[in-house]
């Protein structure tokens, strides 16, 4: 018995079974006569096993045959939504497709691409994780995960995975208002900012090494970060009740800002902190040598529309 059986015999198998007559199943197939007695026999060798009974003037299912029907028929429907799925798959309608992203992203480029990716792929089905960078890098790393979106500078090195580079988001240090650092005849100095706590979403080596150098502080030095969250709610009403400092990125806080609730200390300072000392580097991260599913591919191109044109196209 050859195990591989051709779907498209087994079709015909259905046909004649339905028809008990050789001359109209062939003609459903779209054969000859000939042609068709030919599939029927080669199945049947195939399989090992007889399926008709055949005389000049009819046609019946042996019980082999009959048992094997229901069987053809699953398979046969089985295909059928094998190739839905896969129509639905490659044209970007339809399927699964699991990916993580950072805060920063679903704050700043998430929250307008994912509302477009559902108009525009109402059957695809979308599980986002969100968390930071070195937990989305291990569910990565297991596969978990297609891709991640969101900041990974600390992976840009890493010959395992493959990295497109996505505009950097710039953040600052913000307080509440009435902070003693944020009065109207306050001035203060970068070194003040050490007077107190600190908290922010995540608090990279890259990003303190940078602070500390602006600060000019011996690079041993311990920052005063006395808090980090993945939760936006909480590190606001940190910073909204007490004398904590937060470093983050500024989209999140514009509602606060604009009222006045929340102060950019940033260009406060004397001197300014520079624009770029907590830049985040973003990218779109994937494992190296992978080929990215056409439900990702899609997501990419949106991304890389939001962040580098300003909307998605």
């Amino acid at each position: 018995m050859n195990a591989n059986i051709d779907l498209r015999r087994l079709h015909h198998f259905v046909l004649l079974a339905d028809e008990l007559n050789f001359s109209r199943a062939a003609e459903r197939a779209h054969l000859s006569q000939t042609a068709f007695s030919r599939s029927i026999q080669s199945l049947e060798d195939g399989l090992g096993l007889r399926l008709f009974d055949r005389s000049t003037r009819t046609v019946h299912l042996t019980p082999g045959g009959a048992q094997l029907l229901g069987h053809a028929r699953g398979l046969l429907a089985k295909s059928i939504d094998l190739g839905h799925e896969v129509a639905h798959i490659t044209q970007v309608t339809g399927g699964d497709l699991v990916f993580g992203a950072t805060l920063v992203m679903v704050d700043s480029v998430l929250c307008e691409v994912v509302p477009l990716l559902r108009q525009q792929c109402p059957g695809l089905r979308l599980d986002i994780k969100v968390g930071q960078a070195h937990a989305l890098r291990e569910m990565l790393e297991q596969e978990r995960i297609e891709m991640f979106i969101g900041y990974a500078n600390e992976l840009a090195q890493e010959p395992a995975f493959e990295l497109t580079p996505l505009p950097a988001q710039f953040g600052s240090v913000y307080c509440r208002s009435g902070h003693p650092l944020a009065s109207p005849d306050a001035r203060p100095s970068p070194a003040q900012l050490l007077e107190y706590p600190w908290a922010a979403v995540i608090a990279s080596e890259a990003m303190a090494a940078r602070m500390r150098t602006w600060l000019g502080v011996p690079a041993d030095t311990r920052l005063p970060v006395s808090i980090t969250c993945d939760s936006l709610g909480l590190l606001r009403e940190v910073v909204l009740s007490s004398d904590t400092l937060l470093a983050t990125w500024p989209s999140w806080l514009r509602p606060d800002l604009e009222s006045g609730k929340v102060v950019d200390l940033g260009p406060l300072l004397r001197p300014a902190m520079p624009h770029d000392l907590l830049k985040l580097d973003c990218a779109i991260v994937r494992l190296a040598g992978r080929t990215a599913s056409p439900a990702a591919e899609h997501l990419i191109r949106l991304v890389r529309a939001t962040v580098e044109r300003g909307k998605p196209t």
